[in-house]
Order: C-alpha cells, then structure tokens, then sequence
C-alpha cells in the first residue's frame, strides 16, 4: 500500500518543476535573437564598407562665386535683374548714368567732322597747288629749252660770221674786197656776238626761272604739313573717342557668363564707386563638390574613383560623381592665422586634405553650400 503511493507523489513533483521552468522561445528571446542578429549583420555590412569605401559627412557643394564690381563711379539709373534670375552672357545687369560721357563723345565726332571738312579743303588747295606748280615748272621748262635753243642758233651765227670774217681778212691782203664789204663782215661779226651774248643772258634768266617755279613746291610743302598735322588730330581725336566709347561700355554692367543671380548688393539710384561689388552669381552648370579628406585615408583614393553622393536636402535621391582633383596640401597650410605652439606641448591631430568631386547633376538640383555625405570608392 505504501508503494504505490510513493509513486504517484514523485509524478506530481516532476510536473510541478516542468510547469515553474521558464519558456525558451519567448517573445523576448525571439525579438533580442533578432535584434542581435540584425546588429551582426548590420556591422558585418559596416566593416565591409568600410573596408572598400571612403566616408565623408561634411562635405558641400561648391561653385565659382563671381562677383560682378562697377570699374567706374557713377549712379545706377536701371537695375535689370532680381535674386534667383536666370541670366545669359553679356546680358545686361545694371546700367550706370552715362549722360555726361555721351556729350563728350558727341563733341568729340563734331570735332572730328570739322577736322574732315578742313582736311577736304586742304587737299583741294594741295591739288590745285600742285597743278599750278608743275605747269608753271613745266613752262618754264619749255622757255629754257626754247633759248637754249636760240642760244645754239646764235653761236652758230657767230660762227659763221667769224668764219666769213676770216676770209674777207685774207681777201683783204690780196686786195681782192672792197673795204667796204670788210667792213659789212666785221659788223656781222659784232652784231652776232652780241646776240648770242643776249641769247646766252635769256638762258640764265630761263634757268633762274626754272629754279624759281620748282621753289615754289615749297608751299605744297607746307600744305602737305597741315595735312599731316589735322590727320594726327583726327587720330588723336579718334582715340580720344575709343577710350570715352570703352568707359561708355563701362557704364554698362554685364554677366560675363550664363548663371543664376545668388545676390544684389545695390538698388536703383544709390551711387557706386569703382570695385564696389554690385551683384553675385555663379554658373549652375559648373557646380562640383569639396570635401576635405582625413589624411589617413587618402592614400586610398584615385582619379577619376567612384562616388556615391547623398544629400540632405534630397534625402529620397541618389546622385553620382567622380573624383576630380586630389589636394597636393593641408587645408591647415591656407589658414589666415597659424596655429603656433610657444608652450612646447604637442598634441598631434589629423590633417585633412581637400578633394574635389565632379557631379553629375542634370537637372541642376544642387546648390552650392549644401551638406552632402560622400561614399568613395576606395583602392
């Protein structure tokens, strides 16, 4: 009778310790397992990454930032552009009063114009000059030549009468002329003599005739002088205008590239001074990224490597790049104020380099000066 009691209390002991035992398989259990597994997986990837990537989380979109100045002092008559507008190159921007420079370049082509009339009338004077000249050289010429030739005609009378003269000598011993007719022979003589003594004065007068008439090229000389002296006027004048034309150019202000207008600095009718900044913009199509890479890591970084950009302002897209350019010194080498160490105490920091990274943005959706993390491929 005891046996079998004994029996039946150790079953009911067996089932009382299965039933206070805790369950494996809770909720708890399940959902720690999981989260466990999750963290593994999720460092696993981690350390993966980071194995064959290069992080960067404080990167920003950068751009050229240019800054339109006046060259010249003056007052803004129009202002043509507001913040935030889309503008092509050479498109006008501001305009500067140009009043005063546009009545100096006016005077300055009333100027021109009457130097023309008197280079007009100069050049007719010079012609006509010069045609009275050359015809009067040109008579002279024929005079000269004229009593050289009556000249040549005297002495060849003088000759011949000497000739006779000789003769009427030799018939004179023999007794074979008259006296008479000696005497005809001998004044033929004289009186031939005596022209072509005329003859020979007619020449030199001729001659100093000649002379005379090509002197008288002096005043086309002279005239050719004040020809010279109004087209270097003009030309003085015309540069004169060139530079009034250049500043005139000046009073217009213009984009030298096609942008967007990131700010304006001045409003209509306020005075500007030369350099005084006016206006800032920058190309949307020329944006690239810097980032400044520790410089433990950039010995794993190449041109032209892979990037993965996330931005925070498009947390829902994905955007790809290249590297462009890697840094050649520490951002720390540009500081405007060094970091020097009088105490002697060195704590040694990492140094980081900049890399810049082309983006390939189509549709413009960046902005320079946004944050945007970097994943880059690494070798």
């Amino acid at each position: 009778m005891n046996q079998p009691l004994s029996s039946s209390n150790t079953g009911t002991g067996d089932g009382a310790a299965l039933a206070t035992r805790p369950a494996i398989w809770t909720k708890t259990n399940v959902g720690a397992l999981f989260i466990l597994l999750i963290s593994t997986l999720w460092l696993t990837w981690w350390f993966i990454a980071r194995a064959d990537h290069v992080f960067v989380n404080d990167a920003r979109v950068a751009a050229n930032m240019i800054s339109i100045s006046s060259r010249i002092p003056g007052r803004i008559v129009a202002f043509q552009v507001v913040e935030g507008d889309f503008i092509q190159s050479d498109q006008e921007l501001a305009r500067i009063d140009d009043r005063e420079i546009r009545l100096r370049i006016e005077a300055i082509e009333a100027n021109l114009e009457t130097l023309q009339a008197e280079l007009g009338r100069q050049q007719n004077q010079l012609a006509h000059t010069t045609r009275q000249i050359e015809s009067e050289i040109d008579r002279q010429g024929y005079q000269l030549t004229a009593t050289q030739a009556a000249l040549a005609e005297s002495a060849a009378l003088v000759a011949q009468a000497r000739h006779d003269l000789n003769r009427a000598n030799s018939l004179r011993l023999d007794k074979l002329i008259a006296d008479e007719t000696w005497e005809q022979r001998d004044l033929s003589l004289q009186t031939t003599q005596q022209l072509y003594l005329r003859r020979q004065a007619e020449v030199d007068v001729a001659r100093a005739q000649v002379i005379k008439a090509e002197a008288a090229r002096a005043e086309s000389q002279v005239i050719e002088s004040e020809l010279l002296i109004i087209r270097s006027r003009q030309n003085q004048l015309a540069i004169e205008k060139q530079q009034l034309l250049t500043q005139l150019a000046d009073h217009s202000v213009t984009s030298p590239i096609d942008g967007v207008i990131d700010e304006t600095f001045v409003n209509p009718g306020e005075y500007v001074y030369p350099g005084q900044r006016i206006i800032m913009l920058h190309d949307p199509q020329d944006i690239w990224i810097k980032a400044n890479v520790k410089e433990t890591e950039i010995r794993h970084l190449q041109l032209d490597s892979r990037v993965l950009i996330l931005v925070d302002a498009w947390p829902d897209e994905t955007f790809h790049g290249r590297v462009a350019r890697i840094g050649q010194s520490a951002t720390s080498q540009f500081a405007l104020l060094p970091s020097p160490n009088p105490s002697g105490n060195f704590t040694k920091i990492t140094q980081r380099l900049e890399v810049k990274i082309s983006i390939d943005d189509p549709r413009g959706l960046l902005k320079p000066g946004m944050m945007v993390e970097l994943q880059i491929d690494a070798i």
